[in-house]
């Protein structure tokens, strides 16, 4: 049986979050340009061979180019590591999450700035261990366990309309607890290729409990 279903937890903020991106990005880039230009003035004045100590003029221009390698690396350096750190931040910008469930595999992929994707994970249902929702106890008893590492896969920190917060336990080179938003057809999709078993003891379906 082939079973197919997609969704996505996007951004609430996206509007807000697309424009600290464009912001870092732009930053980013002037970082990098600076960077590169103080490189090459570094490489263009690396002082080569002796100076005649007697000739003033020949010192100080000796001198000159010393200090101007030594000003340039020290600024190139600086404005590549400031590219480096702000690459890294506006990753956290306007990113959201994909969701995909293919008959038996769960693929989760992180969007950043909508067009640019990167896989998180490939979660096989033989895999998992318990599913849930976050709102029982069973999550916060599995969460407290230091030897299980917990992976958010959401942007928001309040589920969507007709979305809540699920867990997927995982034995995964180790314990692994990822946390998804999604709407609940998602996890009865993936009951199907699952043992009744590793869903939580307390989980209470979704309509039931907004009623």
């Amino acid at each position: 049986m082939d079973v197919f279903y997609e969704e996505s937890a996007v951004n609430q903020n996206a509007k807000k979050g697309a424009r600290h991106y464009k912001i870092t990005h732009i930053a980013s880039v002037i970082c990098l340009v600076l960077g590169i230009l103080f490189l090459v003035i570094c490489l263009f004045n690396i002082p080569f061979g002796t100076v005649d100590s007697s000739n003033q003029d020949a010192v100080a221009a000796y001198e000159m180019a010393k200090f101007i390698c030594i000003f340039g690396g020290f600024q190139g350096v600086f404005f590549m590591l400031f590219w480096f750190l702000l690459s890294r931040l506006k990753a956290r910008f306007n990113t959201s999450f994909d969701y995909c469930f293919v008959s038996g595999e769960l693929r989760i992929s992180k969007v950043f700035n909508i067009n640019k994707r990167k896989l998180v994970t490939r979660i096989d249902c033989a895999d998992i261990i318990q599913i849930g929702d976050i709102d029982n106890a069973s999550y916060e008893r599995l969460r407290s366990d230091p030897m299980t590492k917990e992976i958010v896969c959401t942007p928001n920190m309040e589920a969507g309309e007709g979305k809540f917060f699920m867990y997927i336990l995982v034995n995964e080179s180790g314990k692994k607890l990822y946390l998804l938003e999604c709407r609940e057809e998602l996890l009865l999709k993936m009951m199907l290729f699952t043992k009744r078993s590793v869903l939580e003891s307390d989980y209470v379906m979704q309509e039931k409990k907004q009623k």
